[in-house]
């Protein structure tokens, strides 16, 4: 695009010796890729997005950034006009909209208070409101002197098509004064058809931005996918598995928005995620496929299957996305070999613009229902998309109404297809259309893979029966325990959870494929994603559908017919889980002596928490009300505090000690938000109950820079070899 046409005059959106430097350049671009994107929705406020985009930099237009975009950037430059400006543009590009955009160019009142709060926080977040503005003097400075550079500016795109309408002479005559929005959305729209669109118009409004510097790429799902690696032909359960496998494809429906597929675990659910997306890749309308996993240790298995059942050259086309690593799994692997750096931030990463992507459920509520720009950045990406959502039954119960919901609305406007699993399926979404399968094979699979069920009252270590033996409690503080207990019983015990580090987590899990007469002990870490079949479980009360995970860990092959899981109580201190589900779950834990017993009871069991839980009735209404009221700030609050707030949040660098000096060094160095993603594997969580004197022990120059790294020489000291950071809960 020539300028010079309009004027002689360079503005400029990003320093001048960038390729696209252009600030009238970038409007247009943002403006029309936020519209194209908005426009493969069924929303209706297209002009949202174009109008959000072309004004979205106007901000830019501060002299703050004119002067040192012009010129060769100097930090002593920058420090000089920060002396008299403030470096921000957000909140000037909305206030220039908010005289730019008149009832004229057919944007309803409505529509304009979407775009504001759009353009006013898409470098920090959306809102439901705006006040007024704290100015500082040097705000002022900015917000006066940035008139002329508005006249000049406006004089420049007259010419332009794209610009058309919009009120400059409102815009120059007004712009000075004092900057009070005082708008609310939720007195012009409510529901949440309204809370959605919004949040995909912010989301393409940050993909076109984010992205605008690169070619616009138009991802289409095409990879296929060889599953006959995946049939386990030597194991007496494959003809089973195969029948389940072959009656879920026959009958899963491409058609229908939201599918359940409901079956026992180790049964074969995986192959048919692997067979159905490939089934999808004859679709021309899918452009991603989703996979959603609550675990680490799930996405991991995901991943390494995908690599058996993919050609090599597609793997870049797979992106592995977590706290620990962003990138495609061809990179992941160099990574993990050291033979590649991490990459950082890249908009296909970070946007979700990928074939196949494979994440987090976590990641996913973060996405639907974050207001923060850093994860609505990726929801734009669920268009056109297929969703595979695995132990959904692990979402707490509380979101899942409305997020039955908010699945219909993505079906409806972003023609996006969910696929549910799990082994146990809440009440809450029991209503939703099943694959259909012949129970008489679902029956079968349970018989031959029938555990026994028994209950007691306490467990003795001298009792537990050694062979491939796992033993699980609900804390980290009682399987600490619990492990010196055993060990001075058996000295062949080991022990996992999150105060393990991750590649140990890795090593010991691969070592148990290879022993036999062990005992492990652990937290719920081994719950579910793990590929090892266990002999024995013993498992501390909890409710039944965590019962049915770890069952999934025992006699997975159907080759123990002494197979057994033992459901002991231990000191009555406060549990991880809610008192309805422990009393629902223990009165019929105790009256069930089998595996398929048990199954049996599961819908009467979600039914009864679903009915008489009069506080989850309470706490749906509240994220409905926030939801309706477009209140995002709210609604996220909402979820962080009961999805996220019992995470531990202090993560802790162990490097080996022959390599801590590099390590501290690439810390120092690269001190940023990936940081933690080059030693994610090295990285295991602090003990909230733990007291350890950060003084004492950690690195004192990284920890003000917000990383927990050990003192050399207080690494044996801090991490034991067997037990951790835990080895803090038995002091």
């Amino acid at each position: 695009m020539v300028m010079s046409s309009a004027s002689t005059k360079k503005f400029f959106s990003h320093p001048f010796s960038e390729e696209k430097s252009s600030l009238i350049e970038h409007l247009i671009t943002v403006a029309k890729r936020a519209d194209r994107i908005f426009s493969e929705s069924k929303f209706q406020n297209n002009k949202t997005a174009f109008y959000s985009g072309l004004v979205h930099d106007i901000g830019k237009l501060n002299p703050f950034y004119q002067i040192l975009f012009s010129q060769n950037q100097t930090p002593q430059i920058s420090s000089s006009l920060l002396q008299k400006y403030e470096q921000v543009h957000s909140p000037l590009s909305a206030w220039a909209a908010d005289k730019l955009l008149t009832k004229n160019m057919g944007i309803s009142k409505a529509n304009k208070i979407k775009i504001l709060l759009m353009v006013y926080g898409h470098h920090s977040k959306i809102r439901n409101s705006i006040g007024n503005y704290d100015e500082s003097q040097n705000f002022k400075n900015s917000k006066n002197e940035m008139v002329s550079f508005l006249s000049d500016f406006s004089n420049a795109v007259s010419p332009l098509p794209e610009f058309d309408g919009l009120d400059w002479e409102s815009c120059i005559r007004d712009f000075s004064s004092p900057i009070d929005f005082q708008i609310n959305i939720s007195e012009y729209a409510s529901g949440t058809d309204e809370f959605l669109e919004m949040l995909f118009g912010f989301s393409c409004l940050l993909q076109a931005d984010r992205g605008s510097f690169g070619e616009e790429i138009h991802t289409k799902f095409d990879l296929k996918l060889n599953t006959r690696s995946q049939i386990k032909s030597e194991s007496t359960l494959a003809p089973i598995r195969s029948q389940f496998q072959a009656q879920a494809i026959v009958n899963f429906d491409t058609t229908v928005p939201i599918s359940i597929i409901n079956a026992p675990t180790g049964i074969g659910k995986t192959k048919v995620f692997l067979d159905l997306i490939s089934k999808f890749s004859d679709d021309k309308d899918v452009e991603r496929v989703f996979y959603f996993s609550p675990l680490l240790a799930l996405t991991d298995d995901f991943e390494s299957k995908i690599e058996n059942v993919i050609s090599s050259d597609d793997l870049q086309d797979v992106l592995s996305y977590n706290h620990i690593f962003a990138g495609s799994i061809e990179e992941k692997r160099l990574f993990e070999k050291g033979l590649r750096e991490h990459s950082g931030w890249l908009f296909s990463n970070e946007s979700f613009d990928r074939k196949f992507v494979i994440t987090t459920t976590q990641r996913l509520l973060m996405t639907l229902f974050s207001n923060k720009q850093r994860e609505n950045l990726k929801l734009a990406s669920f268009r056109k998309s297929v969703l595979i959502i695995d132990e959904v039954q692990v979402i707490p119960r509380i979101l899942l109404p409305k997020l039955k919901e908010i699945f219909q609305k993505l079906s409806q406007y972003l023609g996006t297809k969910i696929i549910l699993v799990s082994a146990t399926i809440p009440h809450e979404i029991s209503d939703l259309p099943r694959v259909k399968f012949d129970e008489s094979v679902l029956k079968k699979y349970l018989a031959l893979t029938r555990k026994k069920i028994s209950y007691q009252n306490n467990l003795e270590p001298v009792s537990i029966k050694v062979n491939r033996t796992l033993v699980m409690l609900n804390t980290r503080q009682k399987a600490a325990n619990m492990y010196l207990q055993v060990l001075d019983v058996n000295p062949n015990v080991m022990y996992l959870s999150t105060g393990i580090r991750k590649i140990d987590r890795k090593k010991i899990l691969q070592s148990l494929k290879e022993k036999s007469d062990y005992v492990l002990v652990s937290t719920q870490v081994v719950e579910a994603g793990v590929d090892v079949s266990f002999s024995h479980v013993y498992r501390e009360i909890c409710p039944l559908d965590n019962v049915i995970q770890v069952m999934g860990r025992l006699n997975r092959e159907g080759k123990d017919p002494d197979a057994e899981i033992v459901v002991f109580e231990t000191d009555g201190t406060k549990m991880p889980y809610l008192e309805l589900d422990m009393v629902e779950s223990r009165t019929r834990i105790q009256r069930t002596t089998s595996s398929d017993d048990l199954y049996l009871l599961l819908p009467e069991y979600y039914e009864a928490i679903s009915t008489k839980n009069k506080r989850n009735v309470s706490l749906v209404k509240e994220l409905d009300d926030n939801i309706s009221r477009l209140d995002f700030d709210a609604a996220w609050n909402f979820v962080n505090r009961y999805v996220f707030a019992d995470e531990e949040r202090d993560t802790v660098i162990i490097p080996d000690e022959s390599n801590w000096e590099n390590v501290r060094s690439d810390l120092l160095k690269n001190v940023n938000r990936d940081s933690f993603k080059k030693f994610g594997l090295f990285s295991a969580s602090l003990p909230t109950k733990a007291k350890i004197s950060r003084e004492e022990f950690f690195d004192a120059e990284l920890m003000e820079k917000g990383i927990l790294l050990p003192k050399k020489e207080k690494l044996r000291e801090i991490y034991d070899k067997n037990l951790g950071f835990d080895v803090w809960l038995t002091k």
